[in-house]
């Protein structure tokens, strides 16, 4: 199962979108698809590390983690509940 324990919520796009992410494989098409042009070592890592996760072949926690170091990194915000 890919489904994350906790959803990720981020503000991303122009103009500026809330996104619920509660899966891998959502988190993984994001980082492919809507990610800023700022991309660094985590945003490397957590693209694999959610593809693998989606694919079953790694932890969704590890995923997630790196999912928000690279949402850190990219200055993209982080919404808590």
């Amino acid at each position: 199962m890919d489904h994350f324990h906790e959803p990720v919520r981020i503000v991303l796009g122009t103009p500026a979108r809330l996104m619920e992410l509660r899966t891998a494989i959502e988190a993984a098409e994001t980082l492919e698809n809507r990610w800023p042009p700022l991309r660094g070592k985590w945003y490397f890592a957590a693209r694999e590390a959610c593809r693998a996760a989606g694919e079953g072949k790694a932890s969704v926690h590890i995923a997630r983690r790196m999912f928000l170091y690279a949402a850190t990194e990219s200055r993209i915000a982080l919404v808590a509940d």
